[in-house]
């Protein structure tokens, strides 16, 4: 039985607030201790993930964005207890791909109703690690006006029209390789989904992989800026399969999203699925996939 509960709070996320008495009386009625809470501004959430190491804590529970909860879920996975991930961000990816809804207190009640944490996949690029799905090439660009879009932005989303179509005909081209078998194919983007947590990822020991291969201005024009920049992975132009293992061979540095959050990595890039990822408090997932990145 848990005994030892720790929250964090990243105060300065997109749509979080002190929830510290509300989230301790949730825990009251629903029988767990009085947790310690850590209400932190970014500069202080590292020194708060250092003390949740090296305390006694047994369930670990995450208000933030997209990267607190990333960063809790790695925590939780290095002290090997379950982690809750609630919504207090702009994307919330991984809270709405495990509890389904944006309300943080909707999210912590269907948390505390499951009798036992389940392990959910994980996927580790060279030494980081991701949750929902990982966007490797220049067209990660098309993610940032999905979310204008998603914010009723519609100007803003319009005016990068040019620079995501940019990105998708004259994109660094890199060839990879799938479970050690070399692709013929290039491609100048490649999305890789966890199980469950895109529409067509309901195998649990395979990633989805969806491939942008390099494309003309007349292919661009005919896709349609509105499906690129919100239904990319819809497109004919896109090919869909499954992998354990993705490698994408070369040198240099390539952008990818990992849970909707920007980083740089060094090639040749490694891509593996662990199963066994991290324990948490939810459901299982095979039924409600989310919109992942």
């Amino acid at each position: 039985m848990t005994q030892h509960v720790s929250v964090v709070i990243n105060s300065a996320s997109g749509s979080t607030s002190d929830i510290s008495e509300e989230i301790r009386q949730k825990l009251t009625r629903a029988g767990y201790p009085g947790p310690a809470i850590y209400n932190c501004a970014p500069d202080e959430l590292d020194d708060a993930f250092k003390r949740v190491l090296a305390d006694e804590t047994d369930l670990l529970i995450i208000f933030g964005g997209d990267g607190t909860c990333k960063a809790g879920a790695v925590c939780a996975r290095e002290k090997s207890i379950p982690v809750i991930t609630l919504p207090g961000g702009t994307m919330n990816i991984l809270p709405k791909a495990l509890y389904g809804t944006t309300d943080w207190q909707d999210a912590l009640d269907l948390a505390l109703s499951q009798d036992a944490p389940r392990w959910m996949a994980a996927g580790q690029v060279n030494d980081q690690l991701f949750f929902v799905a990982m966007i490797l090439g220049e067209p990660t660009k098309i993610s940032n006006m999905r979310e204008e879009l998603r914010e009723g932005h519609i100007i803003e989303a319009i005016k990068q029209v040019p620079e995501v179509i940019d990105a998708v005909t004259s994109g660094e081209v890199f060839e990879y390789a799938i479970d050690g078998s070399p692709y013929i194919r290039d491609a100048n983007a490649l999305l890789l989904s966890c199980p469950y947590m895109a529409t067509g990822a309901q195998n649990p020991s395979m990633f989805e992989l969806a491939t942008v291969p390099p494309m003309t201005l007349t292919s661009v024009l005919g896709v349609g800026a509105k499906t690129l920049i919100t239904d990319w992975r819809e497109s004919g132009h896109v090919r869909v399969g499954d992998a354990q293992k993705l490698e994408v061979i070369g040198s240099g540095k390539f952008d990818i999203l990992l849970d909707g959050e920007p980083h740089t990595v060094d090639a040749p890039i490694t891509v593996t699925l662990l199963e066994q990822g991290v324990q948490v408090l939810a459901p299982h997932l095979n039924s409600t996939p989310s919109e992942s990145v």
